[in-house]
């Protein structure tokens, strides 16, 4: 029996003990008088099993090594020394009526049980979210940084590394929390490049020029269902965009000094910065709907399905399909009880056609849509000029020709459209911004985005 599988259960039984025995405490020096010595004995009985049976979860979880070996050490035994004072005390407690004059005794192993019980608990969420995750200080340095990853329009000269400005932030957003100096989760941390070229218990994280061999790519494309799928399931996940540039970038040497304006042309990097640009758009201007049900949000992520809200609080979603490469025009419908909800839709590199744009022209308050590298046509653009909020659209990679780009800029709601690698010409494009100069069309040439 793999015993790995065993002990991940211990994060379930581990809280048991910890409610069970604080209740002991505060039936024992708060309500003395209305507890029974036989219902102290009771819930320190169970108390000593669950913690018994959660230190020995724990000792099989620890045979993964993915944790800090130091902080490792101080919560296993912490957590032994704390089922020995709980069993003990239990003992003492059943054999109660012939020393009960030894009030001291009880007290002592009361008193520890409590610190040791303070200690595991402390090493195990340290074990957890990172040693410093009650500092004040800890938590305002990791906001500033996670704030100043943002995108900004600049020129091609801009100073600055692919990796220290596009592969940082997407390692930072999505890796960081469960590999850094505190939590080495398979022993890999990766807040450094030095550290990503060392690996962690499997090897090195990047193998340069070979990403399909890299343990930073393989693991993303793992199914969401796989223990050793990175991001774990019910974390955020990388998206389709920042899977290709990681890839791109390991294939071209996994460089820490390639600077942006050595690629600025490349289209995998305009690609990925485009996508940038859409999602740093702050302002909906949508008008107040309900929330969309939660059992129905559940119900799409368990189908692979990335569900988020736009920010917290809003109604309005994020609706991605990067996981879901095999999506067909009919599976679009299990979004028919959100289709108001979505303000941003990716189906980017699925199996749609022009059929699917029958629903997803009822989607009325999508403002970016994207479309890239699906078999979209020109016929589409009928259905997406039933979407009249739309603003943001992506047709990279479609077959929507000259003709389909000037009926979408008649809309009048859009402001950019990317579209190289499609249908359309730079004779079309031309023709586009001289008679609709509102409306911004990428074809992969001047824009491009950096880390502010």
């Amino acid at each position: 029996m793999n015993l790995d599988f065993i002990g991940r259960f211990h994060p379930l039984m581990v809280h048991l003990p910890i409610g069970i025995l604080a209740l002991a405490a505060i039936l024992e020096y708060l309500f003395p008088k209305r507890t029974s010595p036989a219902q102290i004995q009771l819930v320190l009985l169970i108390g000593s099993v669950s913690s018994v049976l959660a230190a020995i979860l724990g000792w099989f979880l620890s045979l993964s090594a993915e944790y800090d070996v130091d902080l490792l050490n101080k919560h296993k035994w912490t957590g032994i020394i704390l089922s020995f004072f709980t069993v003990a005390l239990w003992a003492w407690k059943y054999k109660g009526s012939d020393f009960s004059k030894f009030k001291i005794i009880s007290n002592l192993l009361f008193g520890s049980m409590l610190l040791f019980l303070v200690l595991a608990g402390h090493y195990g969420g340290s074990l957890t979210h990172g040693v410093d995750f009650l500092s004040i200080d800890n938590l305002k340095y990791y906001n500033k940084n996670l704030s100043n990853v943002a995108f900004v329009p600049v020129t091609g000269t801009t100073n600055g590394s692919v990796y220290d400005k596009l592969i940082t932030p997407i390692l930072s957003e999505k890796c960081y929390n469960c590999h850094n100096p505190n939590k080495t989760k398979g022993n890999l941390k990766m807040q450094t490049y030095a550290a990503l070229l060392k690996g962690g218990k499997t090897g090195p994280a990047i193998v340069a020029g070979d990403a399909l061999h890299s343990e930073l790519v393989k693991r993303t494309l793992l199914d969401l269902d796989d223990k050793k799928r990175m991001p774990p399931k019910g974390k955020k996940q990388l998206t389709s965009n920042e899977i290709t540039l990681l890839k791109w970038w390991i294939n071209n040497g996994a460089s820490e000094r390639t600077s942006i304006s050595e690629v600025i042309k490349n289209d995998t990097i305009h690609t990925f910065l485009a996508a940038s640009s859409e999602k740093s758009e702050p302002s909906l201007g949508l008008p107040p709907i309900k929330k969309a049900d939660s059992l129905v949000l559940l119900k799409l992520k368990e189908t692979l399905w990335e569900v988020n809200s736009i920010s917290k609080g809003s109604p309005y979603l994020d609706v991605n399909a990067v996981s879901l490469s095999s999506l067909s025009n009919q599976q679009l419908n299990v979004l028919q009880e959100i289709k108001d909800n979505i303000a941003w839709l990716n189906l980017a590199n699925t199996q749609i056609n022009d059929q699917a744009f029958k629903f997803i022209s009822q989607c009325k308050n999508v403002l970016k849509l994207n479309l890239a590298n699906t078999n979209t046509s020109s016929i589409a653009v009928n259905d997406l000029k039933k979407i009249s909020k739309l603003q943001y659209l992506n047709i990279v990679g479609t077959r929507i020709d000259d003709a389909g780009l000037t009926e979408l800029c008649e809309m009048g709601s859009l402001k950019n459209i990317y579209c190289w690698s499609s249908k359309v010409t730079p004779n079309g494009v031309e023709s586009c911004k001289k008679k609709y100069p509102k409306v911004k069309i990428d074809i992969g040439e001047d824009y491009i985005l950096v880390k502010k």
